[in-house]
């Protein structure tokens, strides 16, 4: 649940601190200016605007302030949640960083893990800002809720757009495009963030040790996930050779059991063989004597009888 804090200062007809009863208390300079009328709710605008042009000391300043635009419904919703739920508001620095990292770093696992964090945090800032604005009294509409949600999401794109967004001085809606870096031009009232950092991260050491250290940090997951990755494929690689060897041992005995059947059937038929072998011998010398016979018995056959004398 995102913490949502304080709004708008003031309602309608209420005019910001500086502007006491009896005219100006402190001296209305443009960015004071600026962040007090930012501040307020759009129907009190327009009179805290030529209250705070009065109360400047010099033209300039007085002509910067009455130049200054009332913003549409949904640039006052974006302004509205950066004030009343900065912490939320500054996660979109953040993410917007770590996408950038991981786009530089061509890391398709991070880019995927990280748009679904930017889908979430956007519809939590969207939901916030829906109760704060209902909270001021305004209810949102559908298309100016989608402007609000496209802001947000070009925030969470983009680390520039997302400092804009923290201004809590935006002038318009915001888009991107998802290729070009969001186009800023005339978005923020005021003086425009200088250069985008990540949320809360003090500015110069401190803020590159901490990229640094996020990117050590990846560093080592990739090469953790990586390691992972190397042990289950040799697991894995291991338990298809130990497939291989037990399908090969199981073939191997299968084979060896139709060995041993083979040359018992071939034991068999040489068995055979020799018994028809010694069988075609007997027949043999039985043919053979049996042939001797029958000449001898033919021979005595044909013999002359002998001659009977008268």
């Amino acid at each position: 649940m995102l913490g949502i804090g304080g709004g708008c200062r003031g309602g309608p007809g209420v005019l910001p601190a500086v502007i006491g009863e009896n005219g100006p208390m402190v001296e209305t300079t443009f960015e004071g200016a600026a962040e007090e009328l930012y501040g307020l709710v759009p129907s009190a605008f327009v009179a805290a605007r030529t209250a705070l042009a009065a109360s400047a000391t010099d033209r300039e300043t007085a002509a910067q302030i009455r130049a200054l635009r009332k913003p549409p419904a949904a640039a006052w919703i974006v302004n509205l949640l950066a004030r009343g739920a900065a912490a939320d508001v500054a996660r979109l620095a953040t993410l917007a960083a770590e996408l950038r990292e991981a786009q530089d770093d061509r890391d398709a696992t991070r880019l995927t893990a990280l748009n679904k964090d930017r889908r979430m945090l956007v519809a939590e800032l969207v939901r916030s800002a829906t109760a704060l604005a209902e909270r001021e009294g305004v209810t949102v509409g559908a298309g100016i809720l989608a402007e609000v949600e496209r802001t947000l999401g070009a925030a969470a794109r983009d680390e520039a757009a997302a400092a804009a967004v923290r201004t809590g001085r935006l002038l318009r809606a915001l888009e991107a495009s998802g290729v070009d870096p969001v186009d800023l031009t005339d978005a923020v009232a005021g003086e425009a963030p200088l250069a985008p950092g990540p949320a809360a991260a003090p500015a110069g050491e401190s803020g590159r040790d901490d990229l640094a250290e996020r990117r050590a940090r990846r560093d080592a997951e990739r090469a953790a996930a990586a390691a992972r990755r190397e042990v289950a494929e040799a697991e894995r690689e291991a338990a298809r050779a130990e497939a291989r060897v037990a399908a090969a041992r199981e073939s191997d005995a299968r084979q060896r059991e139709r060995v041993e059947a083979l040359e018992r059937e071939l034991g068999r038929v040489r068995a055979d063989a020799d018994a028809a072998a010694v069988e075609l011998r007997e027949a043999e010398l039985a043919l053979r004597e049996s042939a001797e016979r029958q000449r001898t018995a033919h021979g005595a056959l044909i013999e002359p009888s002998p001659t009977v004398e008268a």
